[in-house]
């Protein structure tokens, strides 16, 4: 699949449920698709398309700049790419997407708790791991990912 025919859109919470429960909920139920901060007017919901199918989803929360975090940020969600188009560009256009999405509010930095097994593909999209990998019940190991954009 060519990226070029891949569409970027904003896109409503519930239709992220579409791509997230086949492959971030397998087996679960459809409501445990549902994220703390969703439905916040500040969230950004982004949908990958080819045509009318959607192919990938990421959201991205505007975090309070506090705690760990000393300037305004923003955090990935719920990234999913359908496992039929993984490694075909889908989830780096949805990453670029995101980055200038964040840019755009005045972020100054994009991060994520990622999944061990995707931390290879955020790696080569210039994330960086930052501590040590640490457990997530039901959903196993994960690292913290940043990236400077501002």
């Amino acid at each position: 699949m060519a990226s070029s025919k891949i569409h970027i859109k904003t896109i409503s919470a519930e239709t992220t449920h579409i791509v997230r429960h086949p492959v971030l909920r397998p087996g679960m139920t459809i409501e445990s698709c549902i994220l703390s901060g969703d439905e916040l007017k500040s969230t950004i919901h982004l949908g990958a398309y080819d045509q009318n199918t959607l192919l990938g989803v990421c959201t991205i929360l505007d975090n309070p700049k506090d705690g760990p975090f000393t300037v305004p940020n923003g955090q990935i969600r719920g990234m999913a790419v359908r496992s039929s188009t993984q490694n075909n560009g889908v989830g780096r256009l949805l990453i670029k997407e995101a980055e200038i999405q964040v840019k755009s509010c005045g972020f100054h930095l994009l991060w994520m708790n990622a999944r061990k097994g995707a931390s290879g593909f955020y790696l080569k999209m210039g994330y960086r791991i930052e501590g040590s990998e640490f457990e997530v019940p039901i959903f196993g190991p994960h690292y913290v990912m940043k990236k400077q954009l501002l």
